[in-house]
């Protein structure tokens, strides 16, 4: 039988606790870490070992801070849990942290909506997690990069954006750090650093980067859109997010399709881009035509027809 036992030794402390986290749910991110912390320093004696399952009425789901993604659960892929438990009857264990009584859920918010819409009842299997609130956000930061479910890279920049916000309140993160940790370039975070500093308190009611930086584009130039190579970059992952990484792979592995393919998409830009990504491999590009005459002006250039006269399109 799974030991859903807490075997917890209350104190007076408690009730305290209690009160403080029924307040976190709707909480902005600063004001939910400082509940967790002002509940975690309330002190609770647990018999060791930690119960290996949980009952789900006790699990607490707090994604404001343990969460990277824009949304809490994405509705495709409890589905797919959902259909493993349907056959294997159990999912790998969550992981949890308790903060005086409550156990909060830090990794598998899709596993635990896959429970709730199998089976209700079912007690939850769980991997406490020991240490303090940041290192548990830094926990999920990880496994949320080791997940099967891609994050995107809005997704990511959006909580790139909520440490950069509240790099103070978690530990003065620096620059390195911020890195580090959220995978975004050092450009984009010394652009999102630069914001927050000049947009002041009003920073921090975006949740969203590209919202802050449109906001502060308007204020500083006039203009929501200045290019320059954070946006690049930004533009430029929104693209790969929607190619999708098992797209993206099957291109890789068949360059000749993926270059003819391109070339029919593109049209006459396709030599444009060609020499663009050359030149951001830090090569320089000359083109010769096939008379060996250089190509200096690639607006003018016609390329001659390569495909044969007998050819049969499929529409």
């Amino acid at each position: 039988m799974p030991d859903t036992n807490h075997r917890i030794t209350t104190t007076a402390s408690q009730e305290v606790a209690e009160s403080i986290l029924s307040k976190v749910h709707n909480q902005p991110f600063a004001r939910a870490l400082e509940t967790l912390r002002a509940a975690s320093e309330l002190t609770t004696e647990v018999v060791d070992p930690p119960p290996t399952h949980v009952p789900q009425k006790d699990l607490i789901k707090i994604p404001q801070v343990f969460q990277i993604r824009d949304q809490d659960v994405h509705e495709s892929h409890v589905s797919d849990l959902k259909r493993l438990l349907t056959l294997h009857k159990a999912l790998d264990p969550i992981t949890v942290w308790r903060c005086e009584q409550s156990v909060i859920v830090i990794d598998g918010h899709h596993r635990l909506e896959a429970y709730r819409l199998w089976n209700r009842e079912a007690p939850i299997p769980v991997s406490f997690f020991k240490g303090t609130v940041e290192q548990a956000i830094q926990f999920a930061e990880t496994a949320n990069s080791k997940a099967k479910l891609q994050v995107t890279y809005r997704e990511k920049a959006n909580y790139a954006w909520r440490l950069v916000v509240h790099a103070d309140e978690l530990g003065k993160l620096s620059k390195a750090q911020l890195i580090q940790r959220t995978h975004i370039s050092k450009g984009t975070i010394d652009k999102m650093r630069k914001v927050a500093r000049e947009l002041g308190p009003q920073a921090r009611t975006f949740s969203q980067w590209d919202k802050a930086d449109r906001e502060w584009q308007r204020q500083t130039t006039g203009v929501e859109h200045e290019i320059d190579d954070a946006w690049i970059q930004m533009e430029a992952m929104r693209v790969v997010d929607r190619l999708g990484a098992t797209f993206a792979k099957t291109l890789a592995n068949r360059p000749e399709v993926t270059a003819t393919a391109f070339s029919h998409i593109l049209g006459r830009k396709s030599l444009e881009i060609a020499q663009l990504m050359v030149e951001a491999k830090g090569l320089t590009m000359v083109l010769y035509d096939r008379d060996g005459n250089e190509i200096n002006d690639l607006d003018g250039y016609e390329p001659p027809e390569t495909e044969p006269d007998n050819i049969e399109l499929p529409f």
